[in-house]
């Protein structure tokens, strides 16, 4: 009885634990079918939202194909081969961002608009032509009327014209006789006043042959005088040795640089080679190649040294040509009230430059114009000009330099002008006593490489500024 009773607990223990396993392994497998159930459906739902979806995207290709006039069988190639074709030959114009069918249309539409327009512009002037056509026509027999009586009345004047021409010819035919006994008196007088007339002709030809040559002269040299600007950097500033007081610059024998031609020395920015602008002044000392020569500091200063690319400039010298000068004026350089005209022709032709004509002022020659300023004449230089109380003989020559100088347009500037920009400076200064000293030359000058400190002292000249008054009624 016991092992009939084990027997069926071991029987109810094992039908327990199938049981649980079969509803354990039910329930999985349920929950599986379950949740594939779920996946199954939103995959069908899916799948059928993309059919609609594809669906529309095919009636919306065709709807796009209908309206670009495509049929529906071609493919989007043939598609894209016919829309580059139309692009190609009707919007060549158009650039790629704006090549599509709508701006095109939007284009001819403009373009036929504009075309409407000229044609109802043309339209309109056509009939206006009409009309005054047919009003011209309607008013053509009463003027053919007018003409036909203006000329019957021109006839009729004719005649009487005619009947007069021929007893004023009697008249006149009378009075010729008269006449020509006294033609024959006034013959002699007239002989003389014609030789008079002739001669002034003659003279007024010599006068115009002379400014014909003048002319074609000046045309043939036209270009060398307005290529060559007087205010024109001539070259620049390769490097310097402020221990040597030194500089190199980008000029040499290619340029017919010489020795001793001395320039001014501008700053880099600077655009125009004016007095104001120049910083320093260099004499050539040697040249080493064929755009490269080396220059001494004839003056500087210590707030604004020369550096490398600094411009240099003379008005004097021009690479590969001569300057051509005249000299007008008293030619004082060193203010003294006496002529230094010799050192200033000696300097033109030590830098290059020919001296055309110029006022002499000693010998023979004193006061007199040697020389003729010309076309080929650059620039007149101007000194102090001469007084009427002066020699009459320097007064006139300097008139007609100035005369010929504003004929044939040639630049003017000042001697001072002219030595600044050049950079010129008086290394060997001579001081004379006595009468014929010069109180400039007795000024008290600062020590050498010292700057300027300021006195304190304000010029006359100098009248502070100060702010308008402010009227009453502002307030």
């Amino acid at each position: 009885m016991a092992r009939e009773n084990q027997g069926l607990q071991i029987a109810l223990i094992v039908f327990v634990m199938l049981t649980i396993i079969l509803g354990v392994t039910t329930y999985l497998f349920f929950r599986q079918y379950e949740e594939a159930d779920i996946r199954a459906k939103s995959n069908a739902a899916e799948a059928t939202k993309k059919a609609q979806l594809a669906e529309k995207s095919e009636t919306d290709a065709n709807e796009l194909k209908r309206l670009i006039g495509a049929a529906k069988t071609e493919d989007v190639e043939a598609i894209t081969t016919l829309f580059n074709g139309d692009m190609n030959r009707y919007g060549g114009s158009y650039s790629e961002e704006s090549r599509f069918y709508r701006p095109l249309l939007e284009k001819m539409l403009k373009t036929i608009e504009e075309k409407n327009g000229e044609l109802k512009d043309a339209k309109d002037e056509i009939l206006r032509l009409e009309d005054q056509y047919a009003v011209r026509e309607s008013n053509k027999d009463p003027q053919m009327k007018r003409f036909q009586e203006e000329r019957d009345k021109a006839n009729q004047d004719l005649a009487d014209e005619q009947s007069k021409y021929g007893s004023e010819r009697d008249r006149i035919t009378q009075e010729q006789a008269k006449l020509q006994a006294a033609l024959q008196s006034t013959r002699k007088e007239a002989t003389a006043s014609v030789a008079k007339v002739e001669t002034k002709l003659q003279d007024a030809g010599i006068q115009n042959k002379k400014l014909v040559a003048v002319n074609e002269e000046q045309a043939g040299v036209i270009e060398k005088i307005t290529s060559g600007k007087i205010d024109v950097a001539n070259g620049e500033v390769l490097w310097i040795n402020q221990r040597n007081r030194t500089v190199w610059i980008n000029l040499g024998r290619s340029d017919s640089l010489g020795r001793q031609v001395t320039f001014g020395v501008y700053p880099i920015d600077v655009s125009g080679m004016t007095i104001k602008g120049k910083k320093a002044s260099i004499e050539v000392t040697q040249v080493f190649g064929d755009h490269l020569a080396e220059a001494r500091i004839l003056e500087d200063e210590i707030g604004d040294p020369i550096v490398p690319g600094d411009k240099i400039y003379t008005p004097l010298w021009t690479p590969g040509k001569k300057r051509h000068f005249a000299l007008a004026g008293l030619i004082d350089i060193d203010d003294d009230g006496r002529s230094d005209l010799q050192t200033v022709l000696n300097l033109i032709n030590l830098n290059g430059g020919v001296v055309d004509c110029y006022i002499a002022d000693r010998g023979k020659e004193k006061n007199k114009l040697v020389g003729e300023i010309g076309v080929g004449t650059n620039c007149l230089i101007l000194g102090e000009p001469p007084t009427e109380k002066g020699d009459p003989g320097q007064l006139a020559a300097f008139t007609k330099v100035l005369r010929d100088a504003d004929q044939l347009r040639i630049q003017k500037m000042q001697l001072g002008d002219m030595l600044q920009s050049m950079g010129w400076v008086n290394l060997s200064p001579v001081v004379r006593f006595g009468r014929g000293a010069n109180p400039k030359d007795f000024r008290a000058k600062p020590a050498e490489g010292v700057p300027k400190k300021s006195t304190g002292n304000v010029s006359d000249l100098f009248k502070p500024r100060r702010p308008p008054k402010t009227p009453a009624s502002a307030y």
